[in-house]
């Protein structure tokens, strides 16, 4: 029996559909609305606070930020100003999130600390080694940071690992990379670990201890093997050589229990042993180079998660068979962290360049050049969908109870498309003045549309009493319900 509260209720997965026909469940690919003018160095972290957007690139040294009032124009990347500066090292920031228990230091990230090993021609740093471990960092404004010199994860990550607040645990929640054992289900391949804490300053943060867990070569930490939980990772339903590269997770705080991850699905074409495609393209002529694939994973409870196997982000087109020619996105794609709300939009931001899983200066020697950040936009509500065709279809919830007096619906009926709500008893007998008989469709496109019926909207007589919800659809696509 669920119980719900006064928030929507998302179809992200099979929650409310215990008997169905003739339906299913469809991610839908936000529209892409082009690249923003940002100079682009690798996947970006935004937040927003106080009605300014916060746009953070890391990975490359040393991390930047970029602000709007839009989400649309961005000021020109500043260098992220740290009280310690002069140290003898070059900060990255991995991801920012906001944190809503501390108003003295609202924005909180984890970082990691690299060597300066040496300055290039036009003042990039050069490679050096990795020593590991990832860090907490704060600011009160955004622009000006803490870095805490406490070891948070005593690990070698990686790309970019996040931390978030989980209001529904009260809980900082981390998820970062992880290597698990090479004979388990994952393969040894790349996953995403989880850890919480209650207190973020608690460091380092609980972990396991692994004795058999030795660090690589020039590098102070080992890998995660099995000292966090795995909640995500590849299996045997993906290609031989595929990793989980980064796992990109969001508290999506519109509805109820309901967590969104966009990781990017890495399926590398080799690690040495030459080309691999005859010549006919530059698959296997480089060690750890390939595609990555950008997909949906949803959760109720941020911990077990359903991925969907189709592309979340659609490559763009190239336009020779070497990938030098193309959209600017048609190499590697990765979605960045951080949702806007705008409207009945959820705007996200994702890196995207003609290379594949290559440094910079590797794509442009094999003119494979250009990089963009891009905003895509997406419905409301609007990852997955119960839709049917032009045939119909129907699915009846579980027994529920709720308070409230109208239902609306987030749902996309077009010209043809309409969808009915019949309301039963727990028994699943039609509630008399609530049939299918009696009900009048919706059938229109519309993110808070009320569902009635020929005695008008009002449902306040069943609130509190078990009931199910059948919903018939026909051509139309259903986001979302809500009791209000």
């Amino acid at each position: 029996m669920f119980k719900l509260k006064n928030h929507k209720q998302l179809f992200i997965d099979n929650r409310f559909i215990a008997d169905e026909q003739g339906v299913a469940l469809t991610v839908n690919p936000p529209v892409k609305a082009g690249p923003i003018d940002v100079d682009a160095r690798t996947a970006p972290s935004i937040v927003e606070h106080n009605e300014t957007c916060y746009l953070y690139q890391g990975l490359i040294y040393p991390s930047s930020v970029c602000t709007s009032t839009d989400g649309i124009a961005w000021t020109p990347p500043q260098q992220i100003v740290g009280v310690d500066d002069n140290r003898p090292m070059w900060t990255s920031i991995n991801s920012v999130f906001m944190d809503p228990k501390e108003s003295e230091f609202p924005f909180k990230g984890l970082y990691e600390q690299i060597p300066k090993a040496g300055v290039a021609p036009g003042g990039a740093p050069t490679q050096a080694p990795v020593p590991g471990g990832l860090y907490l960092c704060r600011s009160r404004n955004g622009l000006e940071w803490e870095y805490l010199p406490e070891l948070a994860i005593p690990f070698l990550c990686d790309t970019q690992n996040q931390m978030l607040y989980d209001p529904r645990r009260d809980r900082y929640v981390a998820y970062v990379r992880a290597f698990p054992e090479v004979g388990g289900p994952y393969r040894g391949k790349r996953c995403v670990a989880r850890v919480e804490t209650a207190d973020l300053y608690a460091m380092p943060w609980p972990h396991g201890h692994n004795p058999a867990n030795k660090k690589p070569d020039k590098h102070d930490f080992p890998y995660i093997n099995d000292e966090l939980d795995i909640v995500m990772g590849p299996d045997a339903d993906d290609p031989p050589m595929t990793d989980l590269y980064n796992p990109c997770m969001h508290i999506y705080p519109e509805a109820e229990q309901v967590y969104l991850a966009f990781p990017s699905m890495y399926r590398c074409w080799g690690y040495g042993g030459g080309n691999i495609s005859a010549g006919r393209d530059h698959r296997g002529d480089r060690f750890n180079d390939g595609l990555f694939e950008t997909q949906l994973a949803v959760s109720r409870d941020g911990q077990n998660f359903t991925r969907y196997r189709t592309p979340y982000l659609h490559s763009g087109m190239i336009r020779n068979t070497a990938g030098t020619e193309g959209d600017l996105d048609c190499g590697l794609m990765m979605m960045g962290i951080g949702m806007l709300r705008r409207g009945d939009e959820i705007w996200q931001y994702y890196h995207g360049c003609r290379r594949t899983h290559m440094t910079r200066e590797n794509g442009e020697r094999l003119g494979m050049t250009g990089e963009g950040i891009f905003r895509v936009v997406q419905r409301l509500d609007g990852f997955v969908s119960v839709d049917a065709d032009q045939h119909g279809g129907e699915f009846t919830t579980p027994p529920l109870t709720f308070s409230g007096n109208r239902l609306q619906l987030n749902a996309a009926c077009h010209g043809l498309g309409e969808i009915w709500v019949e309301i039963q008893d727990e028994t699943g007998t039609p509630v008399s003045g609530f049939t299918k008989a009696d009900a009048v469709s919706v059938d229109r496109n519309g993110t808070a549309q009320e569902v009635w019926w020929k005695g008008g909207p009002d449902v306040s007589s069943l609130a509190g009493r078990p009931v199910r919800l059948r919903f018939i659809v026909r051509s139309a696509k259903l986001f979302a319900f809500q009791f209000v």
